[in-house]
């Protein structure tokens, strides 16, 4: 029997690849329908998703789509509405697929997780990256310390420049601007490998000549650890292609990923991972079958709330990965 989803917000642009999963899987999912309370948003979706999903449905509001039979809820509206819109779903009694980040203030996310714990429900954070091969591959090797006591972590994730008046008008209203957009993967990843770090240093700036100096449009963060330092990396000023690189290195060897991809530029079938460790006679690459992006994160949730499985990322990391990245962006 499917897992039966209903989706709060239609917004984000990481939800078109949500229902692409869906719909290419029926057998395992299905999205029994859909709300967003801006007219425009629904109206532009649904011209795109109405020939994927069987019985297409937008429902005129929140309430009316969480009385229909669902399993669980995939939250992909705004940012600043997310946390809200998961509330509702968690009050009543749905686990939850919640996009990245999550919300503007952790009190609120706090609360979220506070409330899931009572009720004996999931949230899982939907972060596009970690089922990434390269980034698996990364996870597991760091995990069962093949390269030793890992000393420094380096990311780079920078977005186009030809973008830019998009950005500002996407992400200006967020002080963090395109770092709190874009750091959140690396800081998931940066979290995972080495714990929370026990210092912050942020680095947030409008280096671009166009308006608005408000703007955040290049963040560096140097982050601190009893044994490690990690710095991250976000312009939004790239005009060199395939420069989203991700740089592990620890006491027995190193890892990089020497272009991570995306959801939405164009990726190779196979996704290449440069590894050193102590004795090799030199740099080793690893090639990998690019993973479908999305489809794991929807069967971990599926094996979560039918309880086949212990989540990959508990809520406790998602909470410190929230408030690494608020803090890293300047907005806690």
């Amino acid at each position: 029997m499917p897992l039966k989803l209903g989706m709060l917000g239609m917004w984000h642009t990481h939800a078109d690849g949500i229902v692409k999963r869906v719909a290419e899987h029926p057998d395992e999912f299905s999205l029994v329908g859909f709300y967003d309370p801006d007219p425009q948003t629904v109206s532009t979706q649904s011209k795109k998703w109405a020939p994927l999903i069987s019985g297409f449905r937008v429902f005129d509001t929140a309430a009316d789509l969480l009385k229909q039979e669902l399993d669980g809820v995939v939250v992909e509206g705004r940012v600043y509405e997310n946390l809200q819109l998961a509330r509702l779903a968690l009050d009543s009694g749905r686990p939850v697929m919640l996009e990245k980040p999550a919300g503007v203030d952790f009190n609120e996310h706090r609360r979220l997780i506070d409330l899931a714990r009572q009720k004996k429900l999931h949230v899982q954070m939907i972060y596009l990256f970690r089922y990434m091969s390269a980034v698996q591959e990364m996870l597991t090797r760091g995990r069962r310390k093949e390269f030793g006591r890992i000393y420094e972590f380096r990311g780079r994730l920078p977005k186009d420049l030809p973008s830019y008046a998009h950005y500002v008008d996407e992400l200006g209203r967020y002080p963090g601007g395109i770092y709190f957009e874009m750091a959140g993967h690396l800081v998931d990843m940066m979290v995972t490998l080495l714990g929370k770090p026990r210092k912050i240093n942020p680095f947030l700036a409008h280096h671009h000549t166009a308006e608005p100096r408000s703007f955040i449009d290049h963040g560096v963060a140097l982050f601190e650890f009893d044994n490690a330092f990690s710095i991250l990396e976000v312009p939004a000023l790239e005009v060199v292609p395939a420069t989203r690189r991700i740089e592990l290195y620890g006491t027995e060897g190193a890892l990089i990923i020497p272009h991570l991809g995306s959801g939405h530029l164009a990726n190779k079938n196979i996704q290449p991972v440069e590894v050193y460790r102590t004795g090799n006679t030199g740099w080793q690459t690893v090639e990998l079958p690019a993973a479908t992006l999305q489809i794991a994160d929807l069967r971990e949730f599926a094996a979560i709330v039918t309880g086949k499985k212990t989540p990959d990322f508990s809520m406790e990391h998602d909470l410190d990965v929230q408030e690494t990245l608020l803090k890293s962006s300047g907005m806690f």
